[in-house]
């Protein structure tokens, strides 16, 4: 009795290209590719039978991580900016 082989899944290339640019993308609006690119490779991999599904759950965890970041680093930037003209008045007042 002999067994026949399975072929290997074909590994969907846009799993990877998401991943890469999710990695590279991490704290900055790049992420949102990685993003997109992730959800459109589940959907290939679901459609086509093709392996690269943690690759791409991957980079959509990672595309959300970089935009919350992204919005987080805004926020404190326009809130230590704003607090930094609010201060400068008074500092300017005790320093000089």
């Amino acid at each position: 009795m002999s067994t026949t082989p399975t072929p290997a899944r074909e590994m969907n290339g846009l799993a990877v290209a998401s991943f890469s640019v999710a990695m590279v993308g991490l704290c900055s609006p790049l992420g949102i590719l990685g993003l997109i690119m992730g959800y459109v490779a589940r959907g290939q991999i679901r459609e086509r039978n093709n392996s690269g599904e943690g690759l791409a759950k991957a980079s959509i965890i990672l595309g959300w991580i970089s935009i919350i970041a992204f919005i987080l680093l805004l926020v404190l930037g326009i809130a230590g900016g704003i607090f930094a003209a609010i201060s400068e008045g008074e500092w300017g007042k005790n320093y000089n």
